[in-house]
């Protein structure tokens, strides 16, 4: 019944028993069976200590999670902490041929009059039909070939070339391809494309406005070049501004302002216009009440399913066998018991046995007690149980309920105070470091979702404060691809349980060792006093 680290130890070819009979090896197993106990008993506390480690990062992940969906500036539209998430609107227009709209947070009018007199454009130039070919030319023409052809200047057997006042080389054994597409992934400025059906050339400016441009009139290897494909080469090329007139804004001599954009999607007063033709187009934006009311459910359900998550990690009983609470609690399985089960029972055995590792954590009842208060103290606003947002009873822990009718009627009447009861902002802003008054005052000054980011910073904070502790969290249990991976409390009490069972083993094996040369001796003595009785008995007979 020699057990998996009992083989590790073994690993000597013997030769026992000759002399006496006895099976040496399972009468030492027998007798270091004590040590070897106490092996496993370290073994299961270090893989408690796994699971444990285990468990707590799942935590950390799924609160990272939440963090990353609706605490991150680079997510507007699930970014919580922004008062513009809370605004929508229904957006009607008259004509979307002339333009279309779409709000981007809190809008000072709700009607609005647009005339478009001129679209943005982009610098733009056509080439002739046929001059390339006429050139004896193709897309595959070496540069070489096309330096003499056009007349343009190499050196070092380079073409260089300005457009926009960015240079463009390339060596003369590429092809004309070659160049069209060094052109266009440079900081240029322009696309040039090619029909290769009508044997035609198209180059446009990136961007739109006014101030885009074609300019190749500047660098003599250029002009040769641009006008050889074909283009008129005369003049620098440009764009056009956006013109419009906006809700009849007029200047001081009674007029209508002419506005102008460098592009055709432009913001004002919170509204992104976009402009798709000439003409007079009316639009109406309406409070979108349905839209805002699924966001802050949206942030709602995601928080009460972490705390639900949390909560059952804290008040799961660990099982023990038999099913009463007076048989052992099930430990994690020795190798010995490993091998005599097979792998759907030891499935079953580990599920039990990892479940309720964290029961009454403290640390974990702290993330809750403290996401429970955020979201239920009173803001300088207001509570969230003016809206419709409420805890439940002691038993529901910190899980919010919603009334959709008192939240959707509160987002009707008064949704300022519904953004500010979210969102306010603390002059204060969050640092680990902060004093007790300091945090007091921030706490005070803010709305839940920034007392809710402060818990988020103080227990999964991936910076360091000025005593160089990351989050409550990561301290303890650390976090994949972080430095705290390594470096946290649980690790350590990991690692320092692997040096005591390496210890443990030395000593076993010492032991074992020992055992072995003790029987050594025996099988000697046996193996002598055997051969004198057999010389006696020999000597006697005669």
């Amino acid at each position: 019944m020699a057990s998996s680290i009992s083989n590790i130890l073994n690993t000597k070819l013997r030769f026992t028993g000759m002399a006496s009979g006895l099976d040496t090896d399972a009468i030492v197993q027998q007798m270091i069976r004590v040590q070897q106990a106490k092996v496993d008993k370290v073994k299961q506390e270090k893989q408690l200590l796994e699971w444990k480690r285990d468990d707590y990062r799942s935590i950390i992940n799924m609160l990272r999670s939440f963090k990353d969906e609706f605490f991150d500036v680079l997510k507007p539209a699930t970014y919580m902490r922004s008062s513009s998430t809370y605004y929508a609107y229904k957006v009607k227009t008259t004509d979307e041929n002339v333009a279309t709209a779409k709000s981007n947070g809190k809008v000072a009018m709700m009607e609005h009059t647009i005339k478009v007199e001129q679209l943005a454009e982009k610098a733009k130039m056509e080439s002739r039909v046929g001059e390339l070919g006429l050139n004896g030319l193709s897309m595959d023409s070496k540069i070489s070939e096309v330096a003499n052809s056009l007349g343009l200047n190499l050196e070092d057997n380079k073409l260089s070339l300005e457009i926009n006042g960015e240079e463009i080389k390339i060596s003369a054994d590429k092809t004309l391809n070659d160049l069209i597409s060094a052109i266009n992934n440079s900081d240029a400025g322009v696309r040039i494309s090619y029909s290769s059906f009508l044997d035609k050339f198209i180059v446009e400016s990136k961007a739109t406005g006014a101030d885009a441009k074609i300019d190749v009139i500047s660098n003599s290897n250029a002009k040769n070049l641009f006008y050889g494909l074909g283009f008129d080469v005369d003049e620098v090329k440009y764009g056009k501004n956006a013109k419009f007139k906006l809700d009849g804004k007029k200047d001081s001599n009674g007029q209508e302002v002419i506005t102008e954009k460098n592009s055709n999607t432009f913001t004002i007063d919170g509204v992104t216009y976009t402009l798709t033709g000439v003409g007079e187009a009316k639009i109406t934006l309406t409070q979108d009440t349905d839209a805002i009311y699924e966001k802050i459910k949206s942030f709602i359900d995601k928080y009460n399913e972490i705390v639900e998550k949390i909560t059952t990690k804290v008040t799961e009983k660990r099982p023990r066998s038999g099913g009463t609470d007076k048989g052992d609690y099930y430990l994690p399985l020795t190798d010995e018991q490993r091998e005599a089960m097979t792998e759907d029972e030891i499935k079953k055995w580990e599920e039990k046995a990892k479940t309720g590792l964290l029961r009454n954590d403290s640390l974990l009842h702290g993330v809750l007690e403290r996401m429970r208060s955020a979201m239920n103290d009173l803001t300088e606003a207001g509570g969230l149980f003016s809206i419709g947002i409420s805890t439940g009873s002691w038993r529901n822990g910190a899980k919010l309920f919603i009334d959709e009718d008192k939240l959707k009627k509160a987002i009707e009447d008064n949704l300022d105070k519904v953004v500010e009861i979210f969102t306010k902002t603390s002059e204060i802003s969050y640092s680990p470091d902060n004093s007790s008054e300091l945090r007091d005052k921030r706490y005070k000054e803010s709305g839940v979702v920034e007392r809710l980011f402060d818990v988020l910073q103080d227990y999964i904070r991936t910076t360091r404060s000025e005593s160089g502790q990351k989050g409550l969290l990561l301290e303890k249990a650390g976090l994949v691809g972080d430095v705290t991976e390594y470096q946290n409390t649980l690790t350590k009490q990991i690692n320092e349980k692997q040096d005591y069972i390496q210890e443990l083993i030395n000593k076993l094996y010492e032991k074992q060792e020992s055992l072995y040369i003790k029987f050594a001796y025996m099988e000697t003595a046996l193996s002598r006093m055997s051969a004198q009785s057999s010389w006696f008995t020999q000597n006697f007979n005669r």
